[in-house]
């Protein structure tokens, strides 16, 4: 197998501390706890000279938009296909659209004259992304679809 150079990095913007590849649940630095007075959160930071923003034309944000998700660098440092990511996620896309009636698409984006006009901190265009189409309504149903990725990604490839 041909080792899968990561495309993205786990990255506290405290102190640059990473966490183990091989840890099913890096949601902390390991250095949080350090007494320093400073916010350790992790950022995923993706490798813009490699990582490609968009991959084919699928509406499910998830798969078009994956080399830019953390747990898509997981999955293939992990021994994961390409084609079982994107079949993970759609197998969990189409739970929650048992759920909710339908799974995630792209949120549409578009200038909004009236808040632009209605803000003195802003000149020119403000544009508005949509959700309230979207699953659950709200963008936090993204954010709780990619830590699900995420764990999913933990059980599949044998790390819990």
């Amino acid at each position: 197998m041909i080792p899968f150079e990561p495309l993205t990095r786990l990255r506290c913007i405290a102190c640059g501390a990473e966490p183990d590849a091989r840890d099913p649940y890096p949601f902390r630095c390991p250095h949080a706890d350090g007494g320093d007075g400073r916010e350790h959160l992790l950022a995923s930071v993706p490798d813009m000279t490699r990582a490609r923003f968009a991959l084919g034309t699928s509406g499910q944000p998830f798969v078009r938009h994956r080399e830019l998700l953390h747990s898509y660098t997981r999955a293939r440092r992990l021994g994961m296909s390409d084609a079982a990511f994107v079949d993970m996620v759609e197998e969990l896309d189409e739970k929650v659209a048992a759920v909710d009636g339908h799974g995630f698409t792209e949120t549409p984006l578009a200038p909004s004259d009236a808040l632009a006009k209605s803000t003195r901190l802003v000149e020119g265009q403000v544009w508005v992304k949509n959700e309230t189409g979207n699953v659950s309504g709200s963008h936090k149903a993204r954010h709780l679809f990619a830590l699900a990725l995420h764990l999913e990604v933990s059980e599949r490839t044998g790390l819990t």
